[in-house]
C-alpha cells in the first residue's frame, strides 16, 4: 500500500499548524504577562491533546486562558464577590448568616448577654456555656446585667405625692386633670351609687335590625320591681345576688336594698333564723319538748336569738349575712384526711427501703334545718357518697336491719342484711350508709351562758354535734367545732365555709366517763355544695 501521499499531507498540516501556534505565543496575552512556550512544549500539548489521525476540532479562542503561572492579583475582584467572602454560618444549628469577625466575649457581662442571646435563639448548650463563665467572672453578673438593660424603666419619675408643693412640676396631675379621670368614682360604694338612675335596658334582638322584643320589667314601678327581687331573695337568695350581672339597675338594687337583706338576714330561709342554739331534737331525731307539764307559760323556748345591736336600722344586712356565723344546708362539710405509715420490712437482701403506705379517708358531716345531721367516717370518695347522705335513705338502710331496735345508738356490729324496699338504694350504697351515725347540733350564742362542751368552754361561733356511738348504745360521741372563714384577707370571698376541730370526746352514758380523741390527722371540714340537695328543706 502506498502511504507516501499521506505522510506528506500529515507532515505539510504539522507545519502548518506550528507557524500558527508559534504565531500567537508571540504576542502579549490581553489580561496579564505570561512566558512565551517553546516550540517542544507545543509540540508536546498538541500530541497529547489531538489525535493525529483526526484534524483540530477546537476553536483558536479556547486556548487563551490556558497559559499557566497566571496571578489572581491581575484580574480585578468584583463588589459581589466580595460580599461573598465576608460572609460565613454562624453554627450548625442556626439557619441565618453573619459576618466573619465577631469577637468573642471576654468580660462577664458579655458573655452574660451573649448567654441570654443563645438561650433566646434556642441553643441551649452554647447558653449554658456562656452563663457558666460568665458567672464564674462575676457572681453578681446578672444584677449588672438588670441594672444595664431594666433600669431606665425603674428609674422613671413617679408624679408628685399628695402632700408635694404646688410649685412642683408633675405632668401626672396635668394627664389625669385632662383625661377627666377625676370625676370617676374611686370606691366601689360610689361607683354602686351612680347607678341609681339607670333604666333596664330591652332586650337585644334575636336578629340584627329586628324590633327587640318587650321588656315588660322595665316598665314596673320600682315599688312592685322591689317587691318582686324580695320573694326572689327569699326562694333562692344565690339567684337574687345573681341579678346583679343583669344590668346596673338591677345591679344598685342588689347591692343597696338594706331592706332586702334584712328580710334575708333575720329571716327563717337561710338567715340567723334557721339556725338552731338549742338541741331541737334527740341523737335519733325525736322533737325534744322544751316545756314542763307544770309550766303555764305557753311561750316556746326562743329558736334564734339575735342581739339587739343585730336589729338596728343603721346594721348593713348584706355584710351580715355573709359574715354572721351560720350554717349552711346547700352542700355537705367534708374532712379529707391524708397520712403515711410503714409497711412491713422485706426479708430480701435486694430490697430498696422499707415500704410506706399512703392512708386517706373522709369525714362527711351533712346538717338538717329540724336540727339533726348524718356523720360518716369512710374510705369512700365524695363522688360516691354525697348523694346518698340523705334521711330517707338512712331510714330505709336502718330499717333494713332486724336487730336494730328503736333506743340502740349504733348498729353497725349488729346484723346487717340489705332492705329490699322500693326506694332503698343499690346494695352497694347501703354498705356506705351502715356506718352512718345520726345526731344534732346547736350553735352556740353570745346572748346565751357559757356552755361547757366536752372539758372546753364554748364561745359564740363554735359548733356543738352530739352523735351516736361507734362501740355501743351506750356511748356518744362529742364533737366541738368552730365556724371560720376559708379565707380571711380576701373580703369578698365565701365565708363560713370551714370548720375547724377544737375537740373530740367519746362519752359514757352509763358511768359519766370521757374519753379524748386524739385528732392528730385529722384536717379541717370544708364546705362543698351539692345541687340535689335543693336548699336544704
Amino acid at each position: 500500500m502506498n502511504q507516501e501521499p499521506t505522510s506528506s499531507v500529515l507532515e505539510h498540516f504539522r507545519q502548518q499548524w506550528q507557524q500558527e501556534v508559534h504565531a500567537r505565543t508571540q504576542q502579549k496575552p490581553a489580561g496579564g504577562s505570561g512566558h512565551t512556550r517553546t516550540k517542544s512544549e507545543i509540540d508536546q500539548v498538541v500530541r497529547s491533546e489531538r489525535p493525529i489521525t483526526k484534524p483540530a476540532t477546537r476553536h483558536p479562542l479556547a486556548d487563551q486562558h490556558t497559559e499557566d503561572n497566571v496571578e489572581p492579583e491581575a484580574y480585578g475582584r468584583s463588589t459581589a464577590t466580595e460580599k461573598l467572602e465576608r460572609l460565613a454560618i454562624r453554627d450548625a444549628d442556626e439557619d441565618e448568616f453573619s459576618k466573619l469577625g465577631r469577637d468573642e466575649p471576654k468580660t462577664a457581662l458579655e458573655h452574660y448577654e451573649r448567654a441570654v442571646e443563645k438561650e433566646g435563639q434556642g441553643s441551649l448548650g452554647v447558653s449554658l456555656s456562656h452563663y457558666r463563665r460568665a458567672f464564674r467572672l462575676d457572681e453578681n453578673v446578672d444584677k449588672a446585667y438588670k441594672e444595664k438593660h431594666f433600669a431606665h424603666k425603674w428609674k422613671q419619675p413617679k408624679p408628685n405625692p399628695s402632700n408635694a408643693a404646688p410649685t412642683v412640676p408633675s405632668t401626672a396631675h396635668h394627664s389625669l386633670a385632662e383625661a377627666g379621670r377625676d370625676s370617676l368614682p374611686r370606691t366601689t360604694a360610689e361607683l354602686i351609687s351612680s347607678w341609681a338612675d339607670c333604666d333596664i335596658p330591652n332586650a337585644e334582638p334575636m336578629i340584627e335590625g329586628d324590633i327587640p322584643p318587650p321588656c315588660p320589667i322595665r316598665r314596673l314601678p320600682t315599688e312592685v320591681l322591689l317587691e318582686l327581687l324580695r320573694t326572689i331573695a327569699i326562694r333562692d337568695v344565690s339567684v337574687f345576688a345573681r341579678l346583679a350581672s343583669v344590668c346596673k339597675s338591677l345591679a344598685f338594687h342588689v347591692h343597696s336594698e338594706n331592706s332586702i337583706w334584712k328580710r334575708v338576714a333575720l329571716g327563717a330561709e337561710f338567715g340567723l333564723a334557721s339556725q338552731n342554739y338549742h338541741f331541737k331534737t334527740d341523737i335519733q331525731g325525736r322533737p325534744v319538748i322544751w316545756k314542763a307539764l307544770e309550766d303555764d307559760d305557753e311561750d316556746e323556748r326562743p329558736v334564734a336569738p339575735i342581739p339587739a345591736q343585730l336589729l338596728s336600722e343603721a346594721q348593713d344586712y348584706r355584710e351580715l349575712f355573709h359574715s354572721y356565723p351560720r350554717i349552711r344546708f346547700t352542700g355537705v362539710y367534708i374532712s379529707t384526711v391524708n397520712y403515711t405509715r410503714s409497711g412491713g420490712t422485706s426479708v430480701t437482701p435486694a430490697t430498696w427501703g422499707s415500704q410506706v403506705h399512703i392512708v386517706t379517708y373522709y369525714r362527711y358531716l351533712r346538717f338538717f334545718r329540724n336540727g339533726t345531721l348524718i356523720s360518716l367516717l369512710t374510705t369512700h370518695e365524695p363522688l360516691e357518697v354525697v348523694h346518698l347522705l340523705t334521711l330517707e335513705n338512712l331510714a330505709i338502710v336502718r330499717s333494713g336491719n332486724t336487730k336494730d331496735s328503736a333506743n340502740t345508738h349504733h348498729f353497725a356490729n349488729a346484723g346487717y342484711t340489705v332492705s329490699t324496699h322500693p326506694n332503698a338504694p343499690p346494695p352497694s350504697a347501703q354498705a356506705i350508709l351502715k356506718h352512718a351515725l345520726r345526731g344534732r347540733w346547736r350553735l352556740c350564742h353570745d346572748s346565751l351562758e357559757s356552755i361547757e362542751i366536752g372539758s372546753n368552754t364554748a364561745v359564740p361561733g363554735d359548733l356543738h354535734i352530739e352523735t351516736e356511738g361507734g362501740a355501743g348504745p351506750r356511748y356518744m360521741y362529742t364533737m366541738h367545732l368552730s365556724l371560720k372563714h376559708g379565707n380571711t384577707k380576701n373580703r369578698l370571698a365565701t365565708k363560713n365555709n370551714k370548720l375547724v376541730w377544737k375537740g373530740f370526746w367519746s362519752y359514757n352514758t352509763v358511768t359519766n366517763d370521757w374519753a379524748e380523741f386524739q385528732l392528730r390527722n385529722d384536717k379541717a371540714f370544708w364546705f362543698s355544695r351539692v345541687k340535689s340537695y335543693g336548699l336544704g328543706y
